[in-house]
């Protein structure tokens, strides 16, 4: 293994130093440029493509620059530098996404807008993308039913991929290519990127691998957090015409051993194998008249294999100790197609206009084998391996019909209004020891609707509004999942009703060149709430069920000021309030209120940078029944970058990194990690070295 690495390192190194005298034309990436004034970029937020400044949607962006500056390994540690957004844990390689307080299938995860299989709402799962595959990722924070159907009752978070290059005379290429270390858990990463085209062909290539090893926190390792594993992107783009084009993309992943600590008395617990194949097929047409903008079409189907395998030993069970055997195989399948097309009229309207579908299946297999000792280790109890599945062979599906129209009665004033019905059906096999025994179906269907306002108060100074009418779907897990989980024992419920939710939200933006930033505050009301609920005294046994009424309120800031022309400040602060209506107490999971600060310097020449950050977290007494409550935590982290193009007097940047990430070695537990019996990570220095040529 130690072979393996060394190899792949030196084959790395060696083409970064090649790489570094290579002349192009295009001698500097984009992605690696050091700018630390983060403008209001083009978003597709709304399916188009948008200045973050001038649409009413609150919408979070985080650049592949991000990534690498920063020494970032997972999504979580990326996507927590912005408000509203954070996420919950299983480990370093088990993470969902957070918006505003909803998560799991409450929030929409997309990879180049398709759609992930819903199926990963509750439990570990490895990683699906590799944070080196991403270009950006857009994260819009409060229902987006309007746009994307039903699960995106919270939000979306649409993970953007690297794109081949541009059309160009003849043949070009450009790319990068780097290594990265951590120290934490003795992780090494190599990426390498190449993207160019070949007269109306457009191409990229990405390979990136990753390995490590358990987790070192202030208590020790901690046992299940290792993972090797690797991902190859192949895009190929062809322009017919100037209005035609055709892009065909594929992506693999290869993960094996990936660790998720599931149990403190779990003795072996990973992934020993959890792969994904993607294909995808997108049409775009550009049209060259007053009225017909646009329209695109993509078809896509995605595939994955899970294998898990753990051990729990010796677990406590009264006065007598549990020894269990668990595996578990999963086939999780899912295809979709989706048509939009775009109309401007009188100059004053933007119609846009599609059709989403989507199918996925799940088909599970496991063993799980206890046995049962006495406190002098022998054996009193060895009951037969249960072989029944947690959920039957089944398969979920759904078809949507969208139309919004983005109106501009007068420059100052945009309004967004939109519609949408879907209809999701669910469809189980009939088998013996789950929730059906024999076959059963189930239809669910609702309209959804949204309207906006974006207000031009100043040439630097937005105001939005929003209200929105989004549901959601109860997932396969959700109805039909029975057998042990991280939690205890958990059952689904077939007669779970659709989530709906009513949302409102306002806010504030402002651009300048000293600074820029936004504030919102919101409200989201949603009924048929679903939650895990106790069903026993000792909160072991669990129940999916909907709670009633669910009011979730709170609050985002966050800025951006530029000191001069080398010092820049930025901090940004996130609150969220989650209250059970109907039982008057808190919704389970909430994140504590966080901010973070800090503090940027680049030199005149780009060559040199540095970031100093502070993340504070306030303690959680604000907690659901049988809930722990989690104390505060302060983090601090050190960036810094060198380009040592100059000094080596090469034709492409090579960039040294060096970061510090939790540099005091706080020892901490988030609210929102379900390892509730040993510390988070602890200090690790991250060095990297990369070329773009």
């Amino acid at each position: 293994m130690i072979r393996l690495r060394l190899t792949m390192c030196l084959i790395f190194a060696v083409t970064m130093l090649l790489s570094s005298f290579i002349y192009c034309q295009t001698n500097e990436s984009k992605s690696d440029s050091i700018s630390f004034y983060l403008p209001w970029v083009t978003v597709t937020a709304n399916r188009y493509e948008k200045n973050m400044f001038e649409t009413n949607i609150p919408v979070s962006m985080f650049r592949e620059s991000d990534v690498w500056q920063n020494g970032m390994d997972n999504i979580g540690d990326l996507i927590q530098q912005n408000a509203g957004v954070t996420y919950e844990s299983a480990g370093v390689w088990s993470q969902k996404i957070v918006v505003r307080g909803l998560k799991d299938s409450q929030v929409l995860t997309l990879i180049d807008g398709m759609r992930l299989d819903v199926l990963r709402n509750y439990g570990n799962h490895a990683p699906l993308i590799d944070v080196n595959q991403i270009e950006r990722i857009e994260i819009i924070r409060g229902p987006a039913s309007i746009l994307y159907g039903s699960d995106a009752i919270g939000g979306v978070v649409n993970f953007i991929t690297k794109k081949p290059g541009i059309l160009s005379n003849g043949f070009s290429v450009k790319g990068n290519v780097g290594l990265q270390y951590h120290s934490v858990n003795q992780q090494y990463s190599q990426n390498l990127t190449l993207a160019g085209n070949l007269k109306k062909m457009t191409y990229l290539l990405g390979i990136n691998h990753r390995q490590a090893e358990d987790v070192e926190t202030p208590m020790g390792k901690l046992a299940n957090t290792g993972m090797n594993g690797y991902t190859i992107d192949a895009k190929i783009g062809y322009s017919i015409s100037k209005n035609h084009s055709f892009q065909l993309m594929g992506q693999t992943n290869r993960l094996s051993d990936v660790g998720v600590p599931i149990d403190p008395y779990a003795k072996r617990a990973k992934f020993l194998k959890y792969n994904r194949d993607v294909v995808t097929l997108t049409y775009e047409y550009q049209a060259q008249n007053l009225i017909w903008s646009n329209a695109k079409a993509n078809v896509y189907f995605q595939q994955g294999e899970r294998n898990f395998d753990a051990f729990i030993y010796q677990k406590p069970k009264g006065t007598l100790f549990v020894n269990q055997t668990l595996k578990a195989n999963r086939d999780a399948d899912t295809f979709g197609a989706n048509f939009q097309s775009s109309f401007a009229i009188f100059n004053r309207n933007l119609l846009t206009a599609g059709v989403d579908f989507f199918g996925e299946s799940d088909n599970t297999r496991r063993i799980a084998d206890p046995a049962i000792y006495n406190s002098q280790g022998t054996l009193v109890k060895d009951p037969p391996a249960d072989l029944t599945p947690p959920t039957p062979k089944s398969n979920r599906y759904g078809m949507g019909i969208f139309v919004e129209d983005e109106h501009t009665p007068i420059n100052k004033i945009t309004l967004t209004a939109g519609f949408r019905f879907d209809q999701i059906g669910i469809h189980a096999d009939g088998t013996p020891g789950t929730l059906t025994e024999i076959d059963r179906n189930e239809k669910d269907s609702d309209f959804s609707g949204s309207l906006g306002l974006l207000y031009r108060l100043s040439e630097n100074i937005r105001l939005i509004t929003n209200i929105g009418k989004a549901f959601k779907a109860p997932t396969l897990q959700e109805r039909f999942f029975k057998g042990t989980a991280q939690i205890g024992y958990l059952s689904g419920n077939p007669e779970l009703n659709s989530e709906k939710s009513l949302n409102l939200d306002a806010g504030i933006k402002w651009q300048h060149r000293i600074f820029s930033g936004e504030f919102n505050l919101f409200r989201n009301q949603i009924d048929d709430f679903i939650v895990m609920k106790p069903t026993n005294a000792t909160a072991d046994t669990f129940l999916y069920d909907n709670v009633g009424k669910a009011v979730l309120f709170g609050g985002e800031f966050q800025t951006n000021i530029n000191l001069n022309k080398q010092f820049a400040i930025f901090l940004n602060s996130a609150y969220v309030h989650g209250q059970d209506v109907n039982l008057d107490e808190p919704l389970p999971k909430m994140p504590a209120l966080e901010g973070t600060v800090g503090l940027r310097y680049e030199s005149p020449e780009n060559n040199y940078w540095f970031e100093v950050s502070a993340r504070f977290v306030d303690r959680q007494n604000r907690v659901a029944k049988n809930e722990l409550k989690t104390d505060g935590y302060n983090l601090f982290n050190f960036s810094s970058g060198l380009n040592m193009a100059k000094f080596l007097k090469l034709k492409s940047p090579l960039f040294l990194t060096f970061n510090v990430r939790n540099i005091f070695n706080e020892s901490y537990r988030d609210h929102l990690a379900s390892v509730t019996w040993w510390d988070a990570s602890g200090r690790s220095v991250v060095v990297g070295v990369r070329s773009g040529f």
